[in-house]
């Protein structure tokens, strides 16, 4: 129930922003034109694209973004007519905010109906929605295990417990993101990551600055192959990133959820107001919503699908994996982050960038 309100509250109806757009309105696999997608790398199976080609028979442009900074320049400058943007649920924010995004028509997408309640966006005509959700994972913790020891048992503290991170002192990386980092520190506090309380916010802020003793550095970007090369023992990163790029014949790495809880990441399909064919790109996202597509979309990226229709048809040996479809006890502990002005505000005002020592 916790995630089902993040998620509407993240993903759901309009606020702090421009006024909406007019909806489009589009029948239910109605096509209008091309479809120009714009992805992150290995963001979508190929074999997708061009299944969905056949049978539209239409193209997909099929570009890609190297960055959040590339993708926010290329979308906010309107100078490209993309149609479907694959992006994660902060990027959704930033562009709602800024008035880039179509709210979506429910009609247009009966596929809505096979997704989990708690990824769900609001479908009728109360509440306009903006985004669909396409895989979800976490934000966790890899580890050297040769380091750490086979039996460790997961915390945010290998992070931010000075008792724990002597050993592997100036081995220790945190994201590049300033809510994720904060929202480790809030978890391991025992708050929760989407506080507004100002008090809390700060205590998280300072246990990250006492942190600074023992960070490696800060980096999104190629925490993976640094931690198999030895330059970290402890990192904070995304669960995908992870699987797809740890070794699958060495037991030296593991991908832990610590047991305080984690931030949950959606990768969210949405339509940009310079669409030139937007029912093109509503049925591009409804086909994604089928469930032998959805599952191959899961099974390429290595994430997990919110398409419960889908499930059944997620490769096995990815389906039993906690690291990507986690147990009951641990969904319970997984929080999606909340943005809004407010807390942006918040938390980037209390976040203050260090430089490891």
């Amino acid at each position: 129930m916790a995630l089902l309100v993040l998620f509407t509250g993240a993903c759901g109806a309009a606020q702090n922003g421009p006024e909406a757009p007019p909806r489009p309105v589009c029948a239910a696999g109605q096509i209008d034109g091309e479809v120009i997608l714009l992805s992150g790398p290995g963001q979508i199976s190929p074999r997708v694209v061009e299944q969905f080609e056949r049978r539209y028979g239409v193209d997909v442009v099929d570009l890609t973004y190297e960055s959040e900074g590339d993708l926010l320049s290329r979308v906010t400058a309107g100078a490209d007519d993309f149609d479907v943007i694959l992006l994660t649920d902060y990027l959704v924010d930033v562009l709602r905010r800024g008035g880039d995004l179509f709210p979506l028509d429910p009609i247009a997408l009966p596929g809505a109906a096979n997704l989990d309640p708690k990824f769900a966006p609001a479908v009728d005509e109360s509440e306009e929605f903006y985004s669909v959700p396409m895989v979800w994972g976490t934000v966790g913790v890899g580890l050297n295990v040769n380091v750490v020891g086979p039996d460790v048992e997961p915390t945010w503290g290998m992070v931010f417990d000075t008792y724990q991170t002597w050993i592997y002192a100036g081995r220790v990386s945190l994201l590049d993101d300033g809510r994720q980092v904060l929202a480790a520190a809030m978890l391991y506090l025992g708050y929760s990551p989407n506080s507004a309380d100002r008090t809390q916010v700060r205590m998280a802020a300072d246990l990250v600055a006492a942190a600074r003793a023992h960070l490696g550095g800060f980096d999104s970007e190629s925490y993976v192959p640094r931690l198999v090369e030895g330059v970290f023992d402890v990192v904070q990163g995304r669960s995908d990133e992870f699987i797809e790029a740890l070794p699958d014949d060495t037991a030296d790495f593991r991908y832990v959820i610590p047991r305080e809880g984690a931030v949950a990441w959606v990768d969210n399909m949405v339509v940009p107001t310079t669409s030139r064919h937007p029912c093109s790109a509503h049925s591009f996202i409804d086909f994604v919503l089928e469930p032998r597509i959805g599952a191959e979309v899961a099974n390429y990226s290595k994430a997990a699908t919110p398409n419960l229709a889908a499930v059944q048809h997620v490769l096995p040996e990815l389906a039993a994996d906690p690291s990507i479809y986690p147990p009951p006890e641990v969904l319970d502990r997984l929080e999606l982050l909340v943005y809004n002005e407010d807390l942006d505000r918040l938390y980037a005002e209390e976040f203050i960038p260090l430089e490891p020592a």
